[in-house]
């Protein structure tokens, strides 16, 4: 497949990508729903084995990292899975869904490398953000927020280009990363990459608003509750849309897609 003839299926709005997106995920929606379920019962796991500790201890911190990773092992497969989903209804091709949770399972180890690398900048740019407690001086936040949200979109769609990759295993986490910041940051596709990363960063307003909310109702294990939820019920559509725009950057460069 060639970038001419994914773009004859994919379309070229940004309304019509993100439509796309939404579509190709609910064609397959039995296992994404599926795995859904998986990365609840990974973050519930984690949630009931650590033993309970005040958010500001040492312990506390520690249990909310063991929550953050263990759901983003489980997030991985599904990156893997929806990535690959999407990519076969941009090319025309009718996948089972066996075929796409064996394809996922072949690519889980590499997606969740770069996943956990994403991830972990995640969390470092985290106070810069907006979303969190900034740093002083904190007028600063209305200069940073706008570029950690960028940065956050463009991390986000390493998982998709991995997955979708056709290096060695060994190369795919490099190569992930290279192709999303040369792909994304063109100056074409600005005004697409600042769409996506409003789309990236809308599950992590609603788990920080959620927070909050279960914080002051001294709701008991609010980090849970905050965030495994709207994870498991987020993370296939935004992969989705993060696969389409992936696509359509590839597309608008002139590079050859495989």
């Amino acid at each position: 497949m060639n970038a001419a003839d994914e773009g004859e299926r994919l379309p070229r709005s940004i309304g019509g990508l993100i439509g796309f997106a939404l579509r190709s995920w609910a064609v397959n929606a039995s296992l994404y729903g599926a795995l859904a379920i998986a990365v609840f019962a990974a973050y519930a796991a984690a949630e009931y084995i650590v033993p309970a500790a005040a958010v500001d201890t040492p312990q506390g911190q520690f249990k909310l990292y063991v929550l953050l990773y263990s759901g983003l092992f489980v997030d991985s497969l599904v990156i893997a899975a929806v990535a690959l989903g999407v990519a076969a209804r941009a090319a025309g091709v009718a996948v089972p869904p066996r075929a796409l949770a064996g394809g996922a399972i072949e690519r889980w180890l590499p997606v969740i490398a770069v996943t956990f690398l994403a991830q972990t900048l995640i969390a470092l740019t985290n106070p810069l953000s907006g979303l969190s407690t900034p740093p002083e001086p904190r007028f600063l936040v209305f200069v940073s927020a706008p570029l950690i949200w960028i940065l956050w979109a463009v991390l986000g769609l390493a998982g998709p280009y991995v997955a979708l990759g056709s290096e060695r295993a060994a190369f795919l986490v490099i190569t992930g990363f290279g192709r999303a910041f040369t792909l994304s940051l063109q100056r074409t596709n600005l005004l697409r990459l600042c769409v996506l990363a409003l789309v990236t960063v809308l599950p992590v307003v609603l788990e920080t608003l959620l927070l909050n909310a279960l914080l002051e109702s001294h709701v008991p294990r609010a980090f849970f509750w905050a965030n495994a939820p709207i994870d498991a019920l987020t993370i296939g559509p935004l992969t989705a849309v993060q696969t389409a725009f992936a696509l359509d950057f590839v597309r608008r460069a002139g590079a050859p897609a495989r």
